[in-house]
C-alpha cells in the first residue's frame, strides 16, 4: 500500500475535520473509535457516507476462500469470530466437569434449543450432519505433521476411553485432524457429544500446532 505524501495527507485529514465540523453544526453528535473521530446521529447512512461501505471486517467471498488465501496469513482465514468463555464459567456451567452416562436404548436426540444452548459452550466445534445424516459437531485442527496428527488422536482416545463414548477421528491431508461428535444410539445429539467436546478443548495440544511465522509488515 502506497502511504500519501505529508502534503497530501495532511489535507486529507483536514478535509475529514471539516466534515465533522460540518456534520456538528448540523446537529450530528460526534464520536470517538480509538483514535478515529466519527459521526453518530439517528440517521443509519451518516456512518456509511463519511467512512465508506466496507468500514470494518466483512466476511470473505467465494473466490477469496477458493484462493485458499488462509493458508498465507497469520489468524483464522474467516471472520466467524469464535470466543472461548471465560474459565470460570466453568465452574458453573461444568460441562467440563460432567461424565458422560450410558446411552444404550431409550435415549433420545436433543431438541434444537438445547443444542444451540450447548454449542455455544463448546468453543471451535461446529454442527452439521454425519454421513448417515445425523446431527453431529465437528472440530478441526491443523497439526504439524503425520505424526502430531497421530499424538493427537492418542490423546482425544485417553479421554473417550476414560469417558465410554468415542469419537470418528479423521485424519487428512496428513496434517489435518478432524474430530466428529455424535451419539449413535440416539440419532442424534446428547449431552454426552457436548461433554466430550468441553474435555477435548481442555487437552494440551501446542505442542502439535504448527509454529507460525513471524510476519513483517511495511
Amino acid at each position: 500500500m502506497q502511504l500519501a505524501a505529508p502534503a497530501r495527507l495532511s489535507q486529507q485529514l483536514g478535509a475529514l475535520q471539516r466534515t465533522v465540523t460540518a456534520a456538528q453544526r448540523r446537529g450530528v453528535s460526534a464520536a470517538r473509535r480509538g483514535g478515529l473521530q466519527i459521526c453518530a446521529s439517528i440517521n443509519p447512512n451518516a456512518e456509511r457516507a463519511l467512512m465508506g461501505e466496507d468500514f470494518g471486517a466483512r466476511d470473505p467471498t467465494a473466490g477469496e476462500l477458493g484462493s485458499n488465501f488462509g493458508d498465507k496469513v497469520l489468524g483464522n482465514y474467516n471472520t466467524e469470530h469464535i470466543i472461548k468463555p471465560p474459565d470460570a464459567m466453568g465452574e458453573i456451567v461444568g460441562l467440563k466437569n460432567k461424565k458422560c452416562v450410558a446411552c444404550e436404548g431409550g435415549i433420545e436426540a436433543l431438541p434444537e434449543s438445547e443444542i444451540n444452548r450447548l454449542q455455544k459452550q463448546c468453543a471451535g466445534w461446529r454442527l452439521g450432519k454425519n454421513a448417515a445424516g445425523h446431527d453431529c459437531i465437528s472440530h478441526e485442527w491443523k497439526v504439524r505433521n503425520f505424526r502430531a496428527g497421530l499424538d493427537l488422536f492418542q490423546r482425544i482416545a485417553v479421554i473417550a476411553e476414560e469417558e465410554g463414548h468415542h469419537p470418528d477421528l479423521h485424519l487428512t491431508g496428513y496434517n489435518t485432524v478432524v474430530a466428529e461428535m455424535t451419539t449413535h444410539a440416539a440419532k442424534g445429539l446428547t449431552e454426552n457429544d457436548f461433554i466430550m467436546a468441553a474435555k477435548i478443548n481442555e487437552i494440551e495440544m501446542s505442542d502439535l500446532l504448527p509454529k507460525r511465522k513471524p510476519k513483517f509488515w511495511a
